[in-house]
């Protein structure tokens, strides 16, 4: 895949993530698995991602922490 059209698919799924409205959200975990396809990230920090969305408490770090990863996804393709 070329890096317009990888930068462009990472794009759009940011704004996917960035559009979840909240706990009980269930389109965070399906995005988290869309996610786990896009990159090497090691399975326990996705897993990590998934228990914090599944907390009131927590929620809004799973998010920001899935932004912070997509966005680090989105540096290294450019930086390639």
């Amino acid at each position: 895949m070329e890096t317009p059209n990888k930068i462009s698919q990472m794009s759009s799924f940011l704004k996917k993530v960035q559009q979840l409205r909240g706990f009980g959200d269930m389109n965070s975990y399906s995005l988290v698995n869309e996610f786990k396809r896009f990159t090497n990230l090691p399975e326990n920090s996705l897993d990590r991602i998934i228990e914090d969305f599944s907390s009131p408490n927590t929620w809004n770090i799973a998010k920001r922490k899935l932004i912070d990863d997509v966005e680090t996804v989105i540096g290294d393709i450019y930086n390639s």
